[in-house]
């Protein structure tokens, strides 16, 4: 039996579970759904993506964590365009010349992709190390071609076969000494033979905590090697339409091929049939199946909260509790004046003030407006500003202490102190600044549920990289890993190559064909930039001009569009859905709550309800066009955007008299989860008031009798002809039927029947004359979710 609650309808089990919609877990659940996997992605945040998303103020988009993109290169190590070349799904990028400008001691160093410019730059800020940086460089170089160029995985080290370890050993034992040599070796240590300034020594300390959040002399050499060499060959990008048009664009791929996505629900623990994982249970109490299990959390989340703690041992314990964190950070998302920036502003400004050690004084901003215009106003550049927090105290969200009045004070401090920074590089910052978001460790932390607001999962130190961290494969069976907590560590192309490694093992399991680099290249495209374009005034029933038009919604987390919606359907998220182009999966979201979407798209009253409580009406005149939407994406994706899960038969009957919107919708959803179901209705057609709207032709016949017929399925029977007019009636159904809807009118008497009898709808509210046909749904989604729920 599949399991119903208020936001979906979802199966009872699933080929794999994972737990967090982060870029590892959304990695892993499409190369599997790309493969067959029947995959849940269950994820309390309201959109995909963990640090890799974006939100909306007043047509502002700001990228909440990730802004600056690595791994889409066509040379070096580049998983993301593997990734989407695998996946068969199109991507514009943005090619920077430079990853980012650095003032150091006032020094301004450009980190420009040519490591030859990039040296040159190096040499005229150090002009009496030129010769300590040459040979450093040189040796860098050297030993990224010979030992590292070209052996790029797919597969993290500690998921390698031992066929696949003896054909590294023997293809090249030179190049596998090398590398064995480096895993006991730190960056400084590397740099020793090369590097003999105080300068320089501070200066690529610096350097390792920017990249690696850890100093050199903590920093794993080959981590150091491949990040100041690879970086450099790969080249850095932004993501054309913000980060999460990435992420969105993976939820995309997993819904094209079967797999689901359920948001704004947590899982409370992961459940275990002796010490093999075999589901989950939610927050709700709704526990559902799987074959396998994939964590996408910290390896925090997974062991305290997760795991039960009968089958954590000390030692598994011990281990947990000793791993060092990354630091918390500060996010600024600002709106400013282009007129503030000089000439030579690049799009990542990086400022350090004491680099000696990491503290709130080590400012990056992110200015995606340089290249990509349409993120904002015209005269407005569009920052993401981060700050580290290493030695700061801020509240758990879950503490009372969390939104007081002590909380928001210490809040606005802390961003005046990082403004203050700000000022000393761009003394008009404050004056040209229109909009100040300002998030906390406790921010980080609720949206991304990375424990204690830090930017990552375990700190990459030695000791606690590589095989040292989480692997694919946990100690317990069919329980799995993925994300920065994992070998591979921190950063995008990283916890992308996480999730390429648990899918790849799951698959190398399930004997199916795993994934490798050798696919064609032709899905990611290089764009100059990205510029601003005008939203239509008028629908036209275009799908690129859908696309713009849902790009003006503002994806509101607390969205008072489904608050007044009396079916609460997610209105941001298909809207999000839309603006990918992920037609299919935006007209099921819908379809979750409301099964007569395209009807509804006629005969709705949005003025009443969604339109009216519209977020942009506070800053503009007019709402979104949702109605408009709704009923176009219906109708475009037609029969492909309809659920195609049934259960099988569970042995019970219901009884649903009337077969008007009401009793259709609760019909509709018991029918999926494997009731069978047989209406009586006096009138010889479905429909009922639905009926009278083809009368006065508010609704097409075609329309009407094209989503019916999609709602219609074996596990239903039709008596017409059948009118209710005595209780006795009531009493013989009451005997052949497990339950009874009844959405037609009558005064029900007999108490012991009444407790097998539901009723709802139009006739059983306190305003039948004005019910409107979405509130009928409302009431017949409600009603089978309480039958469901009673058995």
């Amino acid at each position: 039996m599949g399991i119903l609650n208020s936001k979906a309808l979802l199966k009872e089990k699933y080929d794999v579970i994972i737990i967090g919609a982060g870029l590892g877990s959304l990695t892993a659940g499409a190369l599997l759904a790309k493969r067959g996997i029947d995959v849940l992605i269950v994820e309390q945040h309201y959109l995909p993506g963990g640090a890799c998303t974006s939100f909306r103020r007043e047509d502002r988009i700001f990228d909440s964590g990730a802004a600056l993109f690595f791994g889409f290169g066509t040379e070096g190590f580049h998983p993301e365009r593997i990734l989407m070349n695998s996946l068969e799904e199109e991507l514009d990028i943005i090619p920077r010349e430079a990853f980012f400008r650095l003032n150091f001691k006032g020094r301004i160093i450009n980190f420009y992709k040519d490591i030859n410019r990039f040296v040159v730059e190096l040499k005229k800020a150090f002009p009496e190390e030129k010769e300590e940086l040459e040979a450093f460089y040189s040796f860098l170089m050297d030993f990224y071609n010979n030992n590292i160029r070209g052996y790029e995985m797919l597969t993290t080290p500690s998921e390698l076969t031992l066929k696949d370890k003896l054909k590294m050993l023997f293809d090249n034992p030179k190049r596998a000494m090398n590398m064995r040599d480096l895993l006991t070796k730190s960056a400084k240590d590397i740099m020793e033979p090369y590097i003999k300034s105080e300068r320089l020594i501070e200066f690529f300390d610096m350097l390792c905590s920017s990249y690696i959040y850890c100093t050199a002399e903590e920093t794993p050499a080959i981590m150091a090697l491949t990040t100041f060499t690879d970086n450099h060959i790969g080249g850095s990008y932004y993501i054309a339409g913000s980060a999460q048009t990435y992420s969105n664009t993976l939820e995309k791929s997993i819904e094209k091929n079967g797999g689901t996505l359920l948001y704004r629900t947590r899982v409370n623990k992961i459940l275990f049939d002796g010490k093999k994982a075999n589901g989950v249970l939610l927050i709700d109490g709704s526990k559902i199946k799987a074959e396998k299990i994939i964590s996408g959390t910290t390896v925090w989340n997974l062991y305290n909260d997760l795991i039960p703690l009968n089958l954590i041992s000390t030692k598994q314990k011990n281990w947990v509790d000793s791993l060092e964190h990354t630091y918390p950070a500060m996010i600024l998302h600002a709106a400013v004046e282009k007129s503030v920036f000089p000439k030579g502003t690049s799009p990542v400004e990086y400022y350090v003030s004491d680099s000696s050690e990491i503290d709130m004084g080590d400012i990056t901003m992110y200015i995606p407006t340089f290249d990509d215009h349409t993120l904002g106003p015209e005269d407005e550049h569009i920052l993401t500003i981060f700050s580290p927090a290493p030695n700061q105290t801020w509240p758990n969200p879950k503490d009372q202490e969390y939104h007081s009045e002590d909380y928001y004070s210490s809040k606005k401090k802390q961003a005046d102190l990082i403004l203050d920074e700000i000022e000393k590089r761009l003394p008009d910052f404050r004056k040209g600044l229109r909009m100040l978001n300002i998030g906390t460790p406790s921010t980080i932390e609720k949206y991304t549920l990375k424990n204690w607001g830090c930017v990552g999962g375990p700190k990459q130190s030695i000791g606690q990289d590589l095989m040292n961290r989480l692997n694919a494969k946990t100690d317990w069976k069919n329980l799995y890993a993925c994300g920065d907590s994992t070998t591979m560590g921190m950063g995008l192309p990283a916890v992308t190559v996480s999730g390429f490694a648990v899918a790849n093992v799951i698959l190398r399991e399930l004997k199916k064909e795993t994934y490798k680099d050798n696919v064609e290249d032709k899905y990611v495209t290089s764009i100059s930039s990205k510029e601003k374009y005008e939203i239509p005034n008028i629908m036209e029933y275009n799908p690129e001009i859908a696309r713009k038009i849902a790009r003006l919604c503002q994806h509101c987390q607390d969205a008072p569009c489904i608050a007044a919606c009396p079916a609460h359907i997610d209105i941001p998220n298909f809207m999000r859905r839309i603006e990918a182009g992920n037609f299919n999966g935006a007209t099921k979201a819908i379809r979750e709550s409301n099964p007569l979407a395209e009807i509804c798209g006629y005969v709705c009253s949005p003025e009443s309800f969604c339109e009216k409580q519209c977020y942009r009406k506070t800053f503009t005149e007019n709402a979104m066009p949702i109605q408009e939407l709704h009923k176009w994406i219906a109708s475009h994706t037609d029969a492909n955007g309809w659920s195609d899960y049934y259960s099988t038969i569970n042995g019970k009957k219901i009884a649903i008299i009337g077969a008007g919107p009401a009793g259709l919708t609760c019909g509709y959803f018991l029918a999926r989860l494997g009731y069978s179901i047989d209406y009586f209705e006096k009138e010889d057609k479905l429909g009922g008031r639905l009926l009278k709207y083809v009368e006065n032709n508010t609704i097409v016949e075609n329309v009407l009798q094209k989503e019916l017929n999609s709602m219609v399925s074996s596990e239903m029977n039709f008596n017409f002809k059948w009118e209710l007019k005595e209780q006795e009636q009531l009493v013989k159904l009451a005997k052949n039927y497990d339950y009874i809807y009844l959405t037609a009118p009558f005064d029900l008497k007999l108490e012991d029947i009444s407790k097998s009898i539901v009723s709802s709808g139009r006739w059983y509210s306190d305003y039948p004359q004005t019910y409107t046909i979405i509130e009928s749904v409302r009431d017949g989604r409600q009603t089978a979710l309480k039958i469901h729920n009673s058995f």
